[in-house]
């Protein structure tokens, strides 16, 4: 609107000028009057004022349009930007979840491997300790077997040397008595005369210290020095002087 009036406002005072410049040149025309001349000189130049008021309205009014497209533009460009960085960013978050996929993927192995090699070695180790403890119990059970065998072997020789001992203590103690009684047999013969098994019992059958020589066995007979069984009795119970003691006492005389 401000370039239109500007417009006409220059065609007015060209218009204008034009006249003025043939009204000095021609007189006596009507044509050319000075007074409306200087009217539309005014007025063409009250026109350019107003037209060059308005131009800047119009031009400050034209501006925000361009702001406008150019702030849709920047706004444009900046979605286009921030599409793009989310595009990146997404693919960048895929590569790395990928990555962590796979790194986790390679530590679960990872972890599936150390978790059985320590059950392997656990089991082995807990295999070891079982065979140790066999092995142990076995030595232990062979040590207290070889040891109960040796004190068995020992007590049995320590037993057997004691029975052989007192044997030959019993043997030596027998041998001793049956010579003692051979010595005094010996000696009863050469102090008395033998006697019948019916002889009188006045008869005394002594050793050389006095002590009686008849036997009385654990039959209940008794055996006078000379007699068949006499050097064979070796259970005597008692001794007596004279067979009148045997029988007093309750033993009977030897058939033989």
């Amino acid at each position: 609107m401000g370039t239109f009036l500007f417009l006409i406002a220059f065609l007015g005072f060209f218009y204008a000028l034009v006249m003025l410049i043939l009204g000095i040149f021609i007189r006596g025309k009507k044509l050319f009057r000075p007074k409306l001349n200087l009217i539309i000189l005014g007025g063409t130049f009250v026109l350019a004022i107003i037209a060059a008021t308005m131009a800047p309205t119009t031009q400050t009014a034209a501006e925000p349009k361009v702001e406008v497209k150019s702030e849709e533009a920047e706004k444009d460009k900046l979605a286009e930007k921030q599409k793009e960085a989310e595009k990146k960013l997404e693919k960048e978050q895929a590569e790395l979840k990928k990555e962590q996929a796979k790194l986790a993927k390679i530590q679960a192995e990872q972890l599936k491997k150390e978790q059985a090699q320590l059950a392997k070695d656990k089991a082995l180790a807990e295999q070891k300790a079982k065979d140790l403890k066999i092995q142990q119990e076995q030595q232990a059970k062979l040590e207290a077997e070889q040891k109960a065998a040796q004190i068995a072997e020992k007590e049995k020789a320590a037993e057997e040397a004691q029975k052989a001992k007192e044997k030959e203590e019993q043997r030596q103690q027998a041998l001793k008595d049956q010579q003692e009684r051979e010595k005094q047999e010996a000696q009863a013969k050469q102090a008395s005369p033998p006697a019948s098994n019916d002889g009188g019992s006045g008869n005394q059958y002594v050793d050389s210290n006095g002590q009686g020589t008849i036997k009385g066995s654990v039959n209940g007979i008794y055996h006078v020095p000379g007699g068949t069984y006499y050097k064979r009795t070796k259970n005597v119970v008692a001794w007596f002087k004279t067979t009148a003691e045997a029988e007093a006492a309750g033993y009977r005389a030897s058939e033989r």
